[in-house]
């Protein structure tokens, strides 16, 4: 199954790394997974960060020491490729020098060096390497307006209710973060053996990317047709628009994940939810199962509703084992 709505991109600056300014027709959103940037907006990012770019909005990000940083980044459009996205370096490239000299009031002698450094490079910057303590200390050659409307969101601090075994979704969406009218996402903590339950989206695909752990995925869409896989550390799955789907935490270590959707409202359908809104007469009917199945069903599941409990043996079961109760 391919991911046909969305794209993403994994990259890393080390401290100094600039990633040049740049701008691209498709939405972005990122999240830090480790270390410290400083994208064009008004804080330092640190992990479980996410920040939030519209289409065609020029934008350029730099790695802070010590450690630089790690960076997922998603795109609302499937053939984004930040290669070819469009940027200062590559656009100056393609001037003579008059016309160069000209838009940036300089002299001709300083756009003809300016050129033919960008030129040596026979492609845009991409990410280059510049001195640390003045990229993070240098504030912008003009005076930029700081809105209320900011592009940052800690998803770190954004804390959901956590599922009976420690598992929990910490998401981000326009009702908590204005700026990201096109995108949405979360970061998945999956305790072990723990259950991000079957579920669907009825306005947005998934993008999954695993951080950590071993997970199975499985999506169903359509009678007789579904995947299962076991994916782990930088792996990525993909669950479209209206699928069925889940993630199971199948490793021993708590398993965190990476969700991503081309939708800035999120919405999800929990099976509990869908199974519990008719009788259980007509669902045993609809299933083929007894009555009696339908009713046992724990309608208000959460979620995240963890590892099964286990089975208690009934009270006549166990004095017959001969053990006290």
């Amino acid at each position: 199954m391919s991911a046909t709505s969305m794209a993403g991109a994994l990259f890393e600056l080390k401290p100094g790394g600039v990633r040049e300014l740049h701008w691209h027709n498709a939405a972005e959103a990122t999240v830090l997974d480790e270390g410290k940037t400083h994208p064009t907006d008004t804080w330092d990012y640190t992990a479980g960060d996410v920040w939030y770019f519209p289409p065609n909005l020029p934008h350029s990000v730099v790695g802070l020491a010590p450690s630089g940083c790690l960076v997922l980044a998603s795109y609302k459009s499937p053939d984004t490729n930040e290669l070819k996205a469009l940027s200062a370096s590559g656009w100056l490239a393609t001037l003579n020098v008059d016309t160069a000299a000209l838009a940036l009031g300089v002299p001709a002698g300083n756009a003809k060096r300016m050129l033919d450094k960008s030129r040596a490079q026979g492609r845009s910057q991409f990410i280059a390497q510049g001195p640390v303590q003045q990229l993070a200390s240098q504030q912008p050659s003009l005076p930029v307006k700081r809105t209320k409307a900011v592009h940052r969101f800690s998803l770190a601090k954004n804390k959901y209710p956590v599922g009976p075994d420690g598992s929990y979704v910490n998401k981000a969406d326009v009702a908590t973060f204005p700026a990201a009218t096109e995108m949405s996402g979360a970061i998945l903590r999956l305790a072990p053996g723990g259950m991000r339950t079957l579920h669907w989206h009825p306005a947005a695909d998934e993008w999954q990317y695993v951080i950590n752990g071993t997970v199975e995925v499985g999506v169903f869409t359509a009678p007789g047709e579904s995947i299962t896989a076991t994916i782990g550390p930088g792996d990525v799955g993909f669950a479209p628009v209206s699928s069925g789907h889940y993630v199971r935490n199948i490793g021993k270590d708590p398993a965190y994940l990476v969700l991503v959707f081309n939708n800035g409202v999120f919405t999800s359908i929990d099976v509990s939810n869908f199974l519990g809104a008719v009788p259980p007469s007509w669902l045993a009917a609809g299933l083929g199962i007894s009555s009696d199945d339908a009713r046992s069903i724990n309608y208000r599941l959460a979620g995240l509703p963890g590892r099964p409990r286990p089975v208690q043996k009934k009270p006549e079961a166990a004095k017959k084992a001969g053990r006290k109760l």
